[in-house]
C-alpha cells in the first residue's frame, strides 16, 4: 500500500469564528424599544417592517412582542401597560423585571431616529441568516444518511430562500415575494417540462414544497393568464406601443396577423379542407377570391388531432402541397394535446411559423378535467392568445358547432378568440349538396356578420370562392366600383392612393369612389393610412419582396443582391433601405413592370419657400438616365395626358447602367419655370432628388408625384424646379397666350413676366394686370 502524502489532500479552511461575536447591535434594540415605550405611536413606523426574530436579544424579543400585541388591539404601548401585558403571560420575570422596562425608557431621549435604527438591526438580523445558514449546509454535508441529490435540493431551496426574501419586507410585500415565487416555479413547469407525466410530478412535488393542493397551483397559474395587464399608458405611449395604425394581416380581410381564429362548423363539412387550401394562399403568395395573400412562403404548423397521417397527406396532395417548394413551408405534429403545450412552445421558437392550426380544439382537450361546459375548458385558447402575441404568428383553432350552429361548449371559447368563422352547408332549395356558407360572425379586425358563397369540390377537396352574399339593400353599382378598385390595388401593390386620385383614375365619381373605399377597407380587403390634416391613404400591402440591385461600370459589371423587406407602414420621409457599398440610395427605389410596387404615399412635405434661381445649381448631384416608373393607367374621359401602360408598381431594381454624374460647370442654363406634364421628371426642392409626376391637379396647384426612396406625395407646382429632364415651355414676355384652367378658361391675355412663382399675364379684355400667376401648362400660344 502506498501512502499518498498530506500534503497532496485538498485542504479547507476550517479556521473558527467562534471568538467572533454574531452581528448585532444592542444599542439600536435598546432605543427601538425605549422609543416606542415613551411615544406611543412610535410602534406604527415600524411594525410593518420590524419583526420580533430581528432582535438579538430574547427579552428584547420578549417586549417587542408585548408592544406588537397591545398595537394591534389599539392599547398604548406605554410602561405601564407593557409592563402590565408582560406580567399577565408570565414574562415579566424572564425580561428583568420592571427596572429593564425602566432602564430602556431611562435611557432613550426621544424617537426620532427609531426608522434608522430599525433598518440597522434588520441589517444585522441578515447576517446572522446567513451564518446560520452557511451551518446548516455544513451540517447536510457531512450527513452520510441523506441521498446526495435530497441534500443538494435542501440547501439550494434554503439558501434560495434566505438571498431571495426580501431584506425588511411588510406582510403584503412578502406575500408578494411568496406570489411571485410559486407562480415562477409553476410557470416554469407548465412551459418547459414537455413530459405531462414528469410535469405532474413536478407540480406534486411543488405542492408539497409550499404546502398547496396540486390544483391549488393549477387555479394560480390560470389566474395568472388571465389577469395580465399593462400598465397605465399616456396616448403617446399608446400610439408607441401600437407601432402603426394600419392593421396587419396574412391574407387581407380574412386572417390577421398576431391573432387567434376560431372556425367552428359541423362535422363532414369540410373545415379541415378548407384551412390547407387557406394555408396553401399564404404560402404560394395568391389569393382566395377577393382575399388576397399579404405575402408568399408563409410558415404553417399543423397540429393534427382528428386526421390520420395518410388522410392528412392523400388531401394535402390533392390541394397541390407536392408543386415547387410548397412542402417546406409546413410543418406537423400528431397526437398533441393542450396538456403538452411546452412542445407547442419549442417548435414557436424553433420554426417560427405564421401560422398554426389546431385540429381540433376537442382533441386538443381530451385529457382535461375540466367539461366541455365550464370556462376553464378554454384556458389553451388563453395561452395561445397571449403566444400569438409574443410570437408573432395567427393561431387558428377549429371546433365544433352545437345544434343551433353556434360555437358548441362555455361562451368562453368564443370570448377568448378574436375572430369567429362559422363554416356551413347551404340549406336553401336551390343549392347544391357542396355549396358552402363562410361567415365572419365576429372579429375585431374587419366588420363582421358578412357571408361568402363557395364551392366544395370533392373530388380534389378544394374550395373555389363564388363571391360575397348579398346583403339586403346592397348597391350593385357599388360592389361593380368595389371589383373594379379591388383589381387596381391587386395591380398596384403598396402603392398609395387617395380617393379623389381613384376617381380620377377608375372614372368613378368622388363620393362613390370614397364610399366603396370605406366598404373596403372596414372589411380588411385594402388598407387605410389615417394622418391627422392628410387624405387618407389607400393601398394593397405586398410584403418580403426580394429584389436584385446591379451595380456596373463601363469597365465591367459586378451584380450584388439586395432584399428590401415591406411592411404595412412606409419608411419615414428621412430613412431609406440600407443599400449596398458604393450604390446610391434612390437606385432602389427605380420600378420595374413587374407585378408589386414599391412605396408611394400623397402626403404633403413640409412647406418650403421656392429657392432662387442661384441654387439651381445644385440639382445636380443625382445619376441621370435613371429608368422612371411607368404611368399607372388613366381611365378617366377628361385626363389630360393620362397613361395607357399597366400598374406602376415593381420590385425595386437598381440601373444597370449609371452615366457619371454630371459636372456642374458643363451644365446649360435651365428655364426658371417647368413645363408640368405627367410623366414628366422635375427637381423637387423640398426633397433635394428629381421626382416624377403622375397627376395634376390646377384647381389646388399640386400635383402627385413620385419621389425616389420617399414613396407618393403631393407638392406644390412651386416646389418644381428644372432640370435636365424635365420638358421645356417656349414662352417669353411678350407673347399672347390663351388661358386653359379656371374661371378665366379662354381668355386671351400677354405675358408681362415670367418669375419663379409663375407666369403673370395682362387680359386683353380687361387691360391690366392679372391678380394670380399661371403655369405654363395652363397656357397655349394664340
Amino acid at each position: 500500500m502506498v501512502a499518498v502524502p498530506y500534503s497532496y489532500t485538498e485542504e479547507l479552511d476550517f479556521s473558527s469564528n467562534d471568538n467572533k461575536p454574531l452581528p448585532q447591535n444592542i444599542g439600536a434594540e435598546e432605543a427601538i424599544l425605549g422609543g416606542i415605550l415613551l411615544d406611543p405611536s412610535a410602534i406604527y413606523r415600524v411594525k410593518d417592517r420590524l419583526k420580533p426574530e430581528h432582535f438579538y436579544i430574547g427579552a428584547h424579543r420578549d417586549i417587542y412582542q408585548a408592544c406588537l400585541k397591545l398595537s394591534k388591539k389599539g392599547e398604548p404601548t406605554d410602561l405601564l401597560s407593557v409592563s402590565s401585558w408582560l406580567s399577565d403571560h408570565d414574562l415579566l420575570e424572564r425580561i428583568g423585571g420592571r427596572n429593564k422596562l425602566a432602564t430602556l425608557v431611562g435611557g432613550t431621549v426621544s424617537a426620532v431616529n427609531i426608522d434608522n435604527q430599525a433598518n440597522t438591526v434588520i441589517k444585522k438580523s441578515k447576517r446572522r441568516e446567513f451564518i446560520r445558514e452557511g451551518h446548516r449546509t455544513i451540517k447536510l454535508a457531512y450527513d452520510e444518511e441523506q441521498d446526495l441529490v435530497d441534500i443538494s435540493s435542501k440547501i439550494t431551496n434554503n439558501i434560495k430562500a434566505v438571498t431571495d426574501t426580501p431584506l425588511a419586507p411588510t406582510k403584503k410585500e412578502y406575500q408578494r415575494w411568496r406570489h411571485d415565487r410559486i407562480l415562477e416555479e409553476v410557470t416554469n413547469i407548465y412551459t418547459t417540462e414537455v413530459e405531462p407525466s414528469f410535469r405532474f410530478f413536478r407540480l406534486e412535488e411543488l405542492a408539497k414544497e409550499h404546502s398547496r393542493s396540486t390544483n391549488s397551483l393549477e387555479h394560480l397559474y390560470l389566474k395568472s393568464l388571465t389577469g395580465v395587464c399593462s400598465n397605465l399608458l399616456t396616448y403617446e405611449e399608446l400610439k408607441e406601443l401600437a407601432g402603426s395604425t394600419v392593421r396587419e394581416w396574412l391574407v387581407n380581410g380574412l386572417v390577421p396577423k398576431s391573432t387567434t381564429i376560431l372556425l367552428a362548423a359541423d362535422g363532414g363539412v369540410g373545415k379541415t379542407k378548407f384551412t390547407y387550401g387557406i394555408a396553401k394562399v399564404m404560402i404560394q403568395g395568391t389569393q382566395f377570391g377577393k382575399f388576397i395573400a399579404t405575402g408568399e412562403k408563409r410558415k404553417i404548423l399543423y397540429y393534427q388531432g382528428d386526421e390520420s397521417p395518410g388522410d392528412m397527406v392523400q388531401a394535402l396532395e390533392s390541394l397541390g402541397y407536392s408543386e415547387g417548394d410548397i412542402g417546406t413551408y409546413v410543418r406537423t405534429r400528431f397526437g398533441w394535446s393542450a396538456e403538452n403545450m411546452p412542445a407547442l412552445i419549442q417548435d414557436l421558437k424553433e420554426f417560427q411559423p405564421d401560422f398554426v392550426v389546431i385540429d381540433s380544439l376537442s382533441t386538443a382537450n381530451k385529457y382535461s378535467v375540466y367539461q366541455e361546459s365550464q370556462m376553464e375548458y378554454a384556458r389553451p385558447i388563453l395561452q395561445m392568445t397571449g403566444l400569438a402575441t409574443q410570437h408573432k404568428c395567427t393561431f387558428l383553432i377549429i371546433h365544433h358547432t352545437n345544434r343551433e350552429g353556434g360555437v358548441r361548449g362555455t361562451t368562453a371559447i368564443r370570448n377568448a378568440v378574436s375572430e369567429v368563422w362559422t363554416l356551413t352547408k347551404d340549406n336553401s332549395q336551390t343549392a347544391t349538396p357542396y355549396d358552402r356558407l363562410l361567415e365572419i360572425n365576429k372579429s375585431r379586425s374587419r366588420s363582421s356578420g358578412k357571408k361568402y358563397r363557395m364551392y366544395f369540390n370533392p373530388e380534389d377537396v378544394s374550395f373555389t370562392f363564388l363571391g360575397e352574399e348579398p346583403e339586403q339593400g346592397s348597391n350593385v353599382s357599388e360592389q361593380s366600383a368595389k371589383d373594379a378598385l379591388l383589381d387596381f390595388f391587386s395591380k398596384n401593390r403598396n402603392i398609395r392612393f387617395t380617393a379623389k386620385e381613384l376617381a380620377h383614375r377608375l372614372g368613378y365619381s368622388d363620393s362613390h369612389t370614397r364610399n366603396s373605399l370605406l366598404g373596403l377597407a372596414a372589411d380588411g380587403l385594402i388598407s387605410a393610412e389615417r394622418r391627422e390634416g392628410y387624405a387618407t391613404n389607400y393601398f394593397l400591402v405586398l410584403e418580403s419582396v426580394t429584389s436584385q440591385s446591379v451595380a456596373s461600370s463601363q469597365t465591367g459589371a459586378t451584380e450584388t443582391e439586395s432584399i428590401v423587406e415591406y411592411s404595412s407602414t412606409p419608411p419615414a420621409p428621412h430613412q431609406h433601405p440600407t443599400s449596398t457599398p458604393h450604390q446610391h440610395p434612390t437606385d432602389l427605389y427605380i420600378a420595374s413592370d413587374a407585378e408589386v410596387g414599391d412605396y408611394l404615399s400623397t402626403q404633403k412635405p413640409p412647406s418650403k419657400k421656392v429657392e432662387s434661381e442661384e441654387k439651381n445649381n445644385r440639382r445636380f448631384s443625382h445619376f441621370d438616365n435613371q429608368q422612371q416608373p411607368e404611368a399607372l393607367p388613366d381611365n378617366s374621359s377628361g385626363g389630360a395626358g393620362g397613361g395607357a401602360g399597366g400598374g406602376a408598381g415593381g420590385v425595386i431594381v437598381a440601373n444597370d447602367n449609371h452615366p457619371t454624374p454630371s459636372i456642374l460647370a458643363a451644365e446649360p442654363e435651365l428655364p426658371l419655370l417647368p413645363l408640368i406634364e405627367e410623366k414628366g421628371i422635375y427637381w423637387s426642392s423640398s426633397f433635394k432628388r428629381e421626382v416624377t409626376v403622375f397627376m395634376i391637379f390646377d384647381e389646388m396647384s399640386e400635383v402627385s408625384c413620385q419621389v425616389p426612396g420617399r414613396g407618393r406625395w403631393s407638392l406644390q407646382f412651386t416646389d418644381l424646379q428644372c432640370c435636365d429632364k424635365s420638358p421645356r415651355h417656349d414662352f417669353s414676355v411678350g407673347d399672347r397666350v390663351v388661358i386653359l384652367v379656371g374661371k378665366l378658361k379662354e381668355t386671351f391675355a400677354t405675358i408681362t413676366d415670367i418669375r419663379s412663382d409663375g407666369i403673370w399675364l395682362k387680359s386683353d379684355d380687361r387691360k391690366k394686370r392679372l391678380t394670380k400667376p399661371y403655369w405654363p401648362h395652363q397656357l397655349v400660344k394664340a
